[in-house]
């Protein structure tokens, strides 16, 4: 078995003449390698958060797979949702005497 290395050895002078390989390789190549314009901006961009949860709460949803934390946010979203259906009409605050 040969372990002897291919690769030329990189001197001041072969970096000298290195190129770019968009201004080296041909269109069609370089075009497998661009990269599309990436995610769309979300209506309702979701914001990170630090929340501590009992373990077993945890493990529950990590157990039903995948996509656990999207199942939690839609199970807080329901239950707010609920409870802004639920909630009675705020009364104005008492005047005190002064």
């Amino acid at each position: 078995m040969d372990d002897k290395d291919d690769a030329p050895e990189l001197t001041r002078d072969r970096m000298r003449k290195a190129r770019r390989g968009r201004d080296m390789l041909p269109e069609p190549v370089l075009a497998q390698f661009r990269r599309g314009p990436g995610r769309p901006t979300a209506d309702n961009p979701k914001v990170p958060v630090s929340i501590r949860l009992d373990k077993d709460v945890v493990d529950h949803f990590k157990a039903t797979g995948e996509g656990w934390q999207t199942r939690i946010n839609s199970i807080l979203r329901e239950a707010t949702t609920d409870r802004a259906q639920d909630a009675k009409p705020a009364r104005p605050a008492l005047k005190r005497p002064a």
